[in-house]
């Protein structure tokens, strides 16, 4: 009697898991950001260097986030697997991103949409810091989104309601923290579904962490496309590419972000790795608990 109320309370709990993960991750994302606006209003803090703001706001967001996540994780005993072999799923994650997000400025190339911009290098040393800040960036995220609330809901609401409830939060709080456009809310979905579904096949949060490190590296760094459109950002980037001209291809504000180019690949990556072989339960040899989860 006792093990099938347990299994009966293990859905209520799963939606406990997800309120609680859409209150903090809420709190982080959209209060931290209301809280510089005001500190920027004091003399003081706005006469500071941009970059350095910029270093204190994400260490700020991503490191309470981070925080959040391993509150969830201990507290759920939510198994997070790193994998037998971190370096091999590491660097298909980053090739797999680094290549996406090409592909889809290529769209844009050809559909004529895309042209350099002014030359945006700020110096090694920016570009440097800011690669380190997308690391943090992606990896908690990840940590949240698929290490602690993918993880947690799937052993309570199975695999795929799991994924998309994560997926779908992931996308809700992108959307509503930093864009306008409805596409740029149809490529997050898609890009949670995606890194929630290489997180399932591989059994690794370093592929989907990898992967969407890759992704935002060669967008903002490499090729200048973020945060605005068109601009580079405060660190600078390698190239400066801006997308102008049809909305459907870029030509908006949040250029890739709200582009048919980023959907189509993003589709693409999604239905190749359905077809992977399934080799999460070989990966969780790895992982940064070994405890099997308890409901």
């Amino acid at each position: 009697m006792q093990e099938t109320q347990s299994k009966a309370a293990l859905p209520v709990w799963g939606a406990a898991t997800l309120a609680a993960a859409a209150v903090g991750t809420t709190l982080i994302l959209i209060g931290i950001p209301w809280i510089f606006g005001r500190l920027l209003t004091s003399p003081g803090f706005a006469a500071l260097p941009m970059p350095a703001i910029e270093t204190l706001f994400t260490l700020v967001t991503f490191g309470l986030l981070a925080l959040l996540a391993f509150a969830g994780i201990r507290l759920g005993k939510v198994p997070v697997p790193l994998g037998a072999r971190p370096g091999v799923f590491a660097g298909a994650g980053l090739a797999i991103g680094v290549l996406g997000f090409t592909i889809s400025l290529a769209l844009c190339v050809i559909a004529g949409t895309a042209q350099e911009g002014m030359p945006a290098a700020e110096g090694m040393g920016l570009f440097l810091l800011e690669t380190a800040l997308t690391v943090i960036q992606s990896g908690a995220e990840e940590l949240t989104f698929r290490g602690w609330l993918q993880g947690d809901l799937r052993r309570r609401w199975g695999r795929w309601p799991a994924l998309g409830a994560a997926a779908f939060l992931f996308a809700v709080l992108h959307f509503v923290a930093a864009a306008q456009e409805p596409l740029t809310f149809v490529t997050m979905l898609l890009g949670g579904l995606l890194f929630g579904l290489v997180y399932e096949k591989s059994g690794s949060l370093l592929l989907p962490w990898a992967l969407h490190f890759g992704w935002n590296w060669t967008e903002e760094l490499v090729f200048g496309l973020a945060p605005e459109n068109p601009g580079t950002g405060t660190f600078g980037a390698l190239l400066n590419i801006d997308t102008r001209g049809s909305p459907w291809w870029g030509g908006t504000q949040e250029g890739l972000n709200a582009s048919l180019s980023s959907v189509i690949v993003l589709l693409a990556l999604a239905a190749a790795t359905l077809a992977w072989p399934d080799r999460s339960e070989a990966a969780a040899a790895g992982g940064l608990r070994k405890t099997p989860a308890r409901g």
